[in-house]
């Protein structure tokens, strides 16, 4: 780590929507740029109305914070705050950056926004361009020495029906590129952190467009190689840019625990409903879920499930004595998975006793 800091700390703001926000299990690159600050003893306080990540459902619990991973450091537990946000656009930060300045009074902003104002058709690049200009002029108006270090957007991968997305984004990336020395100033420095070109989507996305264990680095990667210039005063001759270790580590998910299946009694017509509940697992986005009917019969295909609980509306037809086989999984984007969990089985009877 270094010695003992000697200069004061550095009050540092990140400003984005989900990609910075991150979900409850994720390090999120705000906790990679953390460390790349300790590792080079650059002192710093992050700073900001928020301090956890985006909770897992129900929905009705969304007011607390989501954790971070397990293994993150207690310091930065302590050291966490930000502003950022999921689905937080350029166009609604703008018009509510100068309370969060005038109240947290950061000195660097790390700016990451754009992708919610292109990517879906909020507003377009040369709207989106013009909303970061007001943010960076609403913020100056209460700090005019404030520094920024502004994320162009990314390129996720194709979403049908959207066709023209990475045109806009190409657009819009462009246009920030030549606008940054035109907002840039001695006293307040603006610099673009090419996160587009560093951060791979297709690679280092859970699902296409926000980061997993491999992304959130690329992202930190490419802010510390702009926050090395000399206008933010942070690094000297030995500050070496943000290293990517390989193997990238691996995100540990737990077998969903107290699986039950139980079935409603029949209601009209013979039908009733199987019920299936399971425990959360700490750090999932979702689960998979598949079923099994009869003996004779395959499993059906593993389906998304968001919640912790799946309903099943039944007809008895063709099977006097109905007999299910569940098992779920834990899941967190498109490429991690739990274990299967153990097997129920559920025999639904005439008479409505229920075996398991």
């Amino acid at each position: 780590m270094g010695g003992a800091p000697s200069r004061p700390a550095t009050r540092v703001m990140v400003v984005g929507d989900s990609i910075s926000h991150g979900r409850e299990g994720d390090w999120t690159w705000r906790y990679r740029i953390w460390q790349w600050f300790r590792k080079h003893n650059i002192p710093v306080v992050f700073v900001g109305p928020h301090k956890g990540t985006f909770p897992p459902p129900p929905e009705d619990d969304r007011d607390r914070d989501g954790g971070y991973a397990l293994d993150v450091a207690q310091e930065f537990l302590g050291d966490c705050y930000h502003y950022s946000w999921w689905g937080k656009q350029a166009g609604q930060v703008k018009d509510e950056i100068g309370r969060q300045v005038a109240t947290y009074k950061p000195d660097l902003c790390l700016v990451e926004l754009g992708f919610n104002d292109i990517g879906w058709g909020v507003s377009d690049p040369a709207g989106t361009l013009e909303s970061m200009r007001a943010l960076v002029k609403e913020a100056r108006t209460y700090n005019q020495a404030l520094k920024f270090a502004i994320a162009n957007v990314p390129q996720r991968t194709v979403v049908p029906g959207l066709g023209d997305v990475p045109a806009r984004v190409d657009r819009y990336n462009e246009l920030l590129a030549q606008a940054i020395s035109d907002w840039d100033q001695p006293s307040s420095p603006v610099a673009l952190v090419h996160l587009c070109e560093n951060y791979v989507c297709k690679e280092g996305a859970y699902d296409g467009l926000h980061p997993g264990a491999l992304g959130e680095y690329e992202i930190a990667q490419a802010f510390s190689r702009t926050l090395m210039l000399p206008a933010f005063s942070l690094a000297n001759k030995s500050t070496t840019e943000l290293e990517i270790p390989r193997p990238i580590p691996a995100r540990a998910l737990s077998v969903p625990a107290n699986l039950k299946a139980v079935a409603s009694p029949e209601g009209p017509f013979g039908y009733y409903q199987l019920i299936i509940t399971w425990d959360l697992v700490y750090g999932a986005y979702a689960y998979d879920i598949r079923l099994q009917l009869g003996r004779d019969h395959s499993w059906w295909a593993w389906s998304p499930v968001r919640d912790t609980r799946y309903v099943l509306a039944c007809s008895p037809e063709g099977h006097p004595t109905p007999e299910w086989k569940v098992q779920v999984r834990a899941t967190a984007g498109d490429h991690v998975r739990s274990d299967n969990s153990p097997v129920v089985n559920v025999i639904v009877r005439h008479e409505h006793d229920l075996e398991t």
